[in-house]
Order: structure tokens, then C-alpha cells, then sequence
């Protein structure tokens, strides 16, 4: 979902800046020409004119590598003296171009920021008790224009705001839906393994619970942790233990080939999987296979240690109804584990709850 929303603006705010940029350019050319072609030389655009010559002005200098703000102030403050200008020489409020006034603090927020769109709305308003003051006192000239023209480009600069208004909403609304995204997963995914940090596993954990309660199935919880870490990183240093760990993870959820598992890193060198529709056996399987390519992979404890990383596991799997809540599964796979870790470390440690205790399964060992 997140690839689907960031493609809507691919460039980020520089691609935003060169697409209104433009936008803005084309929308004053088409009117300029419009009003050149319906009234001739006589009332040249010259304010039109101008914005268009500092909209691909503009552009050359984006292309340059120029800085985004310069470009957005420059889009700005030609927009506002298009619209002074332009109003100015068509009647102020009888005119068409005034209409357009309101777009200017909107995209200036979009495309700098909310005190930058705050000082543009000033301005504009600033520009239009100017306008009404010189109209009362008879200092603005009459629309030259009769009242067909005037309807025509009432109808261009409106269907031109329509659009532009559109648009900007969708960008901005795209933008903040990517941020969103981006946030939400940022929030739920650890930051140096890129699997579920403890917050996502633990809400995970709690609505398969839920669901293992309603539907009667079995659910398996595996704790895993690596053994002697501490003597890894004291023997490789610290950038090599976070390697490790990434290795790690990444052979663990290769392990897991289910879209419905979770795996998750729960602090430290501690891992752990949620395996939905998953019984005791099931996961003993899935715990072996994680141990055994965690083996295999042969990462050695060091440069004078060549025996390889390994890990302990605890399982845990039980029938929905007989899970109490999610305190309960992680205290039994943590108990599990630390059972292992006293029994020699490189093995699993499988229990299942019943209607009473926690019995003892299975003990898998290396």
C-alpha cells in the first residue's frame, strides 16, 4: 500500500514544486493566449506574461539543481502580483483573474509551510482591500471587456480552479497518506532488524489470541534467543553483533514461509514467532527448522572461535479457549526458553497448556 501512495508524488517535494510550477505556468499562458486571441493586441497580459516568463525561469533553474524555496517564493510572489496586476487592469471585482486569489495561500502551504501560506493569505488580503478601496474611489478601470467575454472568462479561470483545487487536495492528501503509512510502519517494525518490534508482536499476539478463542484452534508462540551474545559482540564488537542479529532474523523468517506467521524481535538478541493455526507439533517443526539453519549458517563466535551461533527456543501452544490472555503465553515460552538455556543451550524446549498446567512435550536438543 505504501509503494501505491509515495508513487502518486515519485520526486517528493521537489517533484510537487516542479509539477505546480508548471501547472501554474501553463493555466496563466492559456489565459494570456485566450484574452490575446478575444482581444487581440490591444489589451496586452503583460502581468500574465510575466509570470510566465518566471515560471520557466523557473524550471531552468530547478533543472539546475536550484533550491526549492527560492522556486516556491518566486512562484509565490509573481502569483501575487499576477493577480494584482491582472485584476487591477479588468475591473478588479468584475474581473475574472480575482478569482483565483484564493488558490495562492493553499498552494504556498503545500509547497513551503503553514507560516509561509499565513504571510500569503495577508497578502492577498492585503491585495483585495486594496482593490475594493481603489474601486470605491473610481481609481480601477472598467472590465474592457463586454458581458459575453466577461461570462467566458468567468467559465475559464472557474473550470482552471475547479481543477487546481482538485489536484492539490489529492497531492496533499497522497503526501499525508505515505507519511502515514511510513509512520505506522515506523512505529511497528524494529529499527535495525526491519521484523515487528515488541509493540506489533505484542498486538499481534493479542488479536490471534482473540481469534484462537473464537474459532477453537490451536496457537504456538516461540521465544528465541541467541546464545552467548554477549560473548559475540565482546569478540567481533558491536557493528558485527547488529549484523548478526540481522542475519539472524532474516534466516528466521525465511523459516516462516506462512503470510499468517509473525515474527518479531522482542529486545536484545531475543526473537519471536506467532504461529496462528499452528499445534504443538507444528511448531516443534518450524522451532527444529529455525535451529537447524541457524546452525548451519556457521557464523562463528569469532576470530579464535570458529563454532557457530546457535539458538535456544522456548514453544508454547494450547487450544484458544485455554489461553488466559497474552501474559500468560509469554510467560510460558519464556520459562521454556530458560529451561533450555539450563540444559545446554542449542535446543527447544516445547510445552502445551491444558486445563491445568503446563506440561512438559517435548525437549528438543542439538
Amino acid at each position: 500500500m505504501s509503494i501505491e501512495f509515495e508513487s502518486l508524488v515519485p520526486l517528493g517535494r521537489r517533484g510537487l514544486i516542479q509539477a505546480t510550477n508548471l501547472v501554474v505556468t501553463v493555466l496563466i499562458a492559456v489565459l494570456a493566449i485566450t484574452k490575446l486571441v478575444v482581444m487581440g493586441l490591444e489589451h496586452p497580459p503583460i502581468p500574465a506574461l510575466f509570470v510566465v516568463v518566471a515560471g520557466l525561469a523557473n524550471a531552468v533553474y530547478l533543472r539546475r539543481g536550484g533550491s526549492m524555496d527560492v522556486v516556491a517564493w518566486i512562484l509565490v510572489g509573481f502569483s501575487l502580483m499576477g493577480i494584482a496586476a491582472g485584476s487591477f487592469n479588468t475591473g478588479g471585482f468584475a474581473g475574472s483573474i480575482l478569482l483565483l486569489a484564493p488558490l495562492i495561500p493553499v498552494l504556498t502551504m503545500l509547497l513551503i509551510d503553514s507560516r509561509a501560506a499565513w504571510i500569503a493569505l495577508v497578502l492577498v488580503c492585503l491585495i483585495l482591500a486594496g482593490l475594493f478601496a481603489l474601486g470605491l474611489n473610481g481609481f480601477v478601470p472598467e472590465n474592457p471587456n463586454g458581458p459575453d467575454r466577461v461570462r467566458l472568462g468567468r467559465y475559464i479561470v472557474l473550470t482552471c480552479l475547479c481543477v487546481i483545487s482538485t489536484w492539490v487536495v489529492w497531492s496533499f492528501s497522497a503526501m499525508t497518506r505515505s507519511l502515514l503509512i511510513k509512520l505506522d510502519k515506523q512505529s511497528n517494525t524494529d529499527y535495525l532488524t526491519g521484523v515487528l518490534n515488541r509493540r506489533a508482536i505484542e498486538s499481534a499476539l493479542s488479536q490471534e489470541v482473540g481469534r484462537a478463542r473464537r474459532t477453537d484452534t490451536y496457537l504456538s508462540f516461540i521465544m528465541a534467543d541467541v546464545d552467548f551474545f554477549k560473548l559475540y559482540n565482546d569478540s567481533n564488537g558491536h557493528q558485527a553483533g547488529d549484523r548478526c542479529l540481522i542475519d539472524i532474523a532474516k534466516l528466521i523468517c525465511s523459516c516462516c514461509e506462512r503470510s499468517t506467521d509473525f515474527v518479531g524481535r522482542f529486545g536484545g538478541e531475543e526473537f519471536v514467532i506467532i504461529l496462528p493455526d499452528t499445534d504443538s507439533e507444528g511448531a516443534q517443526r518450524v522451532a527444529g527448522n529455525i535451529r537447524t539453519t541457524i546452525v548451519q549458517r556457521s557464523i562463528p563466535y569469532g576470530p579464535n572461535n570458529s563454532d557457530p551461533v546457535t539458538l535456544t527456543l522456548g514453544v508454547v501452544s494450547a487450544r484458544g479457549p485455554l489461553i488466559e490472555d497474552i501474559d500468560q503465553v509469554i510467560r510460558q515460552a519464556d520459562s521454556a526458553l530458560y529451561r533450555g538455556k539450563n540444559s545446554g543451550r542449542n535446543c527447544a524446549v516445547a510445552v502445551v497448556i491444558n486445563d491445568d498446567e503446563p506440561n512438559d512435550l517435548d525437549h528438543l536438543e542439538s
